[in-house]
């Protein structure tokens, strides 16, 4: 992003990031990147990155980052054999944040776009919005190849409680889409449930299920993300 781009774009950043949010990121930020000891093929995707311009996604922040620093992911296409690399840049220095794109968004130019649509909209009618990550995501964004035959279709959505978790997990077990849907039931705080997990779950064949936010990983019980919901925090 150039300087005029900046000027037009920078905006300010009350609330932390968030997983699976796209930034762009400020001319500082990529100089900086820049003046790293990458290889020849990392180079490659950065430089591509950078004239674009491209978005990065913002990842499970590390425990040693240190203080205003943001973790972020770039997963390069297939071109470049789908190396992912992992940048630390200055909060101060991320120029836009946006969502990923939504499934109605991503379905356009495919054979399952009907399916996707009408998921999309089963989902919108009770307040649950769709938003796509991972190949398809990267590959609508970048208009490079990242979708192979058996990519999977990685799905988040924000969901307010358990009730209205279950009634998306249904629908995606409904869905009539020939890809398998994969991805995430996201809680208060950001914190996320894969939907299958959540569906094993609720139906008594596990105890527990991993639960993910921005910097942890750890096992939850339903009673916790009960509580969760009820309060936004676990007990």
């Amino acid at each position: 992003m150039n300087k005029a781009q900046e000027a037009i774009y920078s905006i300010a950043f009350n609330a932390p990031p968030e997983r699976h949010q796209l930034v762009w990121l400020t001319c500082t930020a990529w100089q900086h990147i820049e003046s790293m000891p990458w290889d020849a093929q990392a180079t490659e995707i950065l430089v591509h990155w950078q004239a674009q311009p491209l978005p990065l996604m913002v990842t499970r922040q590390r425990m040693d980052a240190a203080p205003g620093q943001v973790c972020l992911g770039l997963p390069a296409p297939a071109q470049w054999g789908k190396r992912k690399l992992e940048l630390q840049v200055d909060r101060q220095h991320l120029s836009v944040r946006t969502a990923c794109p939504t499934l109605a968004e991503v379905a356009q130019p495919h054979n399952w776009r009907d399916a996707g649509l009408d998921l999309h909209a089963a989902l919108m009618a009770q307040g649950v919005q769709s938003r796509v990550h991972g190949s398809y995501a990267w590959q609508h964004l970048t208009g490079l190849v990242y979708v192979h035959p058996s990519s999977d279709i990685d799905l988040h959505l924000n969901v307010e409680n358990m009730d209205q978790a279950a009634w998306a997990v249904e629908q995606l077990v409904q869905a009539q889409l020939p890809q398998r849907l994969d991805g995430e039931l996201i809680f208060s705080g950001g914190a996320a449930v894969a939907w299958r997990e959540f569906a094993q779950l609720t139906q008594g064949k596990v105890a527990q299920v991993l639960l993910k936010d921005l910097r942890s990983v750890r096992l939850v019980t339903a009673d916790d993300l009960h509580t969760l919901c009820a309060t936004g925090t676990l007990a």
